[in-house]
């Protein structure tokens, strides 16, 4: 994409963004703004969630919000069909229904099974380790009932400093008045989910409510080698007080397996997916992971001016993971949380910290065998945020100021084969300066410019699989400017920014043949990009009353580039397609019925090197999803995948240099699929 698009791309979204003016109330504050509203149907926010959306949308920066309504009609059974319909995030499976990899601006590309570079919080409750790793198995869909995003530094209120931002995977409160739910699905390759939700059994007072939630998973997989299933428990407690106070306990539980098929070449992809390489199976690649979280959470409110939150949690993890080694790792982490907001002021403090038992064996078969190396690690990550808002420039001009303090400590103690460490610690301040223009009830302009800081996690800084520390690497930090538009006008409902980031000190992590990573850092890069969400509805009355057919879609640009690096010049970061669009037609029938024909496409290859040498293949998925709701409360789909049964590479491994030629860098994609499933509250 060259300069002159990028400039027509910004004055497009500057003409939708003044269509259908109104006038505005002189004497409107900052509090006094009207809620953002998002769409023409805002009945589709649940009553419980208004506020929820009321606060993402007060934020000066690119935020989103999405609810179940999105993913409960199809297979929901991972982190992807989670999140494709949230704008600006790029996620793809990568070995497994439940791995992945998950990237914003290109924070965490080089990830391998874990995730980084984000900050995932679930009902404000870090999944992350102190560190900043988080497993994906710990997120359940059928446990999640909206998902909020906050792009790049407009996480930084919730605790998040880094390039990709934060989001958080949240569940309404407990309520007595909700009905008892049962969701039940079934597909391809043995796929079994199952989730029961009950409330009204426990209590009948407001003032006290239970909500118990499990869920179970389970299928063989598409690829040899790649069985997986999870269990798991959300049991929450809800005590309201006289005194404008409420406390929220909870108690999260997991336990999940997932065995881990190869990496593949294209040649072997393409001949046939679903293969994996003797390796993996001889040495009977998995991950187990078995997660206990607690939680308490407080809120309070004076005077309709005043707001005090806090939060508190510890979790303990076991991983055990025979892979080119044997890895067990224990881990423990506790934080507590502080969130004050009277008027216009606004602090946050976010503080975590964590301990690793890690033991490294030779993986014999998927057993454990001779010891190769033993590590303790700790971790402390600690942020402090404060923002004044102001509206005294202009009542429907709000001006946000803000500055975060970060500080983290990361220490690693290799007692085995031969004494090493290290205690390193790192710090950086973090402005933050935004403008959020309202000039209508539904229109919003956003702007921003701010600094984000990303200290190295464990991932980074120990040798994995080799004895040693990785001392040179340094934190990530970016610059980065936003400009931005949401709201609906019309027939049209949009999401829409585009970022411009300079990066110092880029983590860029490789993968090796025989499973070793090394994480450097990049003297100075560049990533920009564009993140589009369009809801355009095209026609009402086609063929019944009442009825509507509309077009949504999701578009990412990504351009991610070194800047005059000594070994790769101005080359690609690789990992990323550069354009990525999903795309659903949707007729609704006011019988109840949707029927939903929907495409995901790759229009250009993208490199697996740094080098740029060798590419993985563009593709085009094509799938349609049918669904029924009755006014009873029932409601089942039919989901189709990959109709036309495309071979395709869904995600690749970070290589420096390909050398042109091919190799085991590339993850396949599911061939053609069926679900079918059915929720009943009752």
């Amino acid at each position: 994409m060259t300069h002159n698009t990028a400039v027509l791309i910004i004055a497009m979204i500057s003409t939708v963004g003044h269509a259908q003016p109104e006038d505005t109330d002189e004497d409107q504050t900052t509090d006094e703004q009207p809620i953002m509203v998002v769409s023409e149907d805002q009945d589709l926010i649940p009553e419980p969630l208004q506020q929820k959306a009321a606060e993402v949308r007060r934020w000066s920066g690119s935020s989103h919000m999405t609810t179940d309504s999105e993913w409960l009609q199809q297979r929901a059974i991972n982190v992807k069909d989670l999140l494709d319909e949230v704008p600006g995030v790029y996620v793809q499976q990568r070995n497994g229904a439940e791995s992945a990899r998950l990237s914003i601006r290109g924070s965490g590309l080089g990830r391998q099974f874990q995730g980084g570079g984000l900050l995932l919080l679930q009902d404000g409750v870090p999944l992350n380790t102190a560190d900043g790793s988080f497993d994906f198995q710990a997120i359940d869909p059928l446990l999640t009932d909206f998902v909020t995003s906050f792009r790049g530094a407009n996480g930084m209120a919730l605790g998040g400093s880094t390039l990709g931002g934060v989001i958080n995977f949240g569940t309404t409160l407990p309520n007595p008045t909700d009905p008892t739910e049962l969701q039940l699905s079934y597909g391809a390759y043995s796929t079994r989910q199952l989730m029961l939700s009950m409330s009204d059994i426990f209590s009948e007072s407001l003032d006290d409510a239970f909500r118990l939630r499990l869920s179970h998973f389970n299928q063989t997989g598409f690829r040899e080698q790649n069985e997986q299933r999870s269990n798991r428990l959300d049991l929450q407690y809800l005590h309201n007080t006289e005194t404008d106070a409420q406390h929220r306990f909870s108690l999260f539980h997991l336990n999940s397996h997932a065995a881990l098929p190869s990496s593949l070449s294209k040649a072997l992809l393409f001949e046939d997916p679903r293969q994996s390489r003797g390796f993996n199976i001889n040495g009977n690649f998995h991950r187990d992971l078995t997660l206990t979280r607690l939680a308490w959470q407080h809120e309070r409110q004076w005077h309709n001016e005043t707001q005090l939150n806090a939060m508190v949690y510890f979790s303990a993890r076991r991983l055990d993971n025979p892979v080119f080694t044997y890895i067990n790792r224990d881990s423990d982490d506790a934080g507590i949380r502080f969130d004050w907001q009277h008027n216009n002021h606004q602090l946050s403090l976010f503080s975590q910290w964590g301990n690793q038992d890690e033991r490294r064996r030779e993986n014999e078969g998927g057993l454990p065998g001779a010891e190769r190396l033993y590590r303790e690690q700790q971790a402390q990550t600690h942020t402090l945020f404060y923002q004044y808002s102001t509206t005294w420039l202009r009542p429907e001009l709000t001006l946000q100021l803000g500055l975060q303090g970060s500080y983290a400590s990361r220490n690693i103690d290799e007692r085995f084969p031969e004494s090493i460490g290290i205690d390193r610690n790192y710090h950086q301040f973090n402005p933050r300066f935004g403008l959020l223009f309202q000039p209508t009830a539904n229109i919003q302009w956003y702007t921003n410019l701010s600094r984000s800081f990303e200290p190295p996690s464990f991932a980074e800084l120990n040798n994995g699989n080799q004895p040693g520390v990785n001392i040179p690497v340094k934190a990530q930090t970016a610059d980065t400017f936003e400009l931005g538009s949401r709201g609906f006008s019309g027939r049209f409902n949009w999401d829409l920014s585009v970022y411009y980031s300079q990066l110092q000190d880029e983590f860029i992590r490789f993968r090796f043949p025989d499973g070793a990573t090394r994480t450097t850092n990049a003297d100075d890069s560049v990533h920009w990009g564009l993140e589009a969400y369009l809801n355009w509805q095209l026609t009402e009355d086609l063929l019944a009353n009442s009825d509507q057919l509309s077009l949504k879609t999701l578009y990412l640009y990504n351009r991610f580039r070194l800047n005059d690096d000594p070994t790769f010049g101005n080359n690609r970061i690789p990992g990323i397609p550069e354009h990525y669009l999903l795309s659903q037609l949707v007729y609704q029938h006011p019988t109840g019925w949707t029927i939903t024909p929907h495409i995901e496409w790759v229009p250009t290859a993208w490199y697996v090197d740094l080098a740029n040498s060798f590419r993985a293949d563009r593709y085009l998925l094509t799938g349609l999803s049918i669904a029924y709701t009755t006014p009873g409360g029932f409601e089942f789909f039919i989901d189709a995948k990959n109709l036309a049964d495309r071979s395709y590479i869904t995600t690749t491994l970070p290589i420096p240099d390909a050398g042109g030629t091919d190799g085991n860098f590339f993850y396949s994609g599911e061939g053609r699929a069926y679900y079918s499933g059915f929720r009943w509250s009752f």
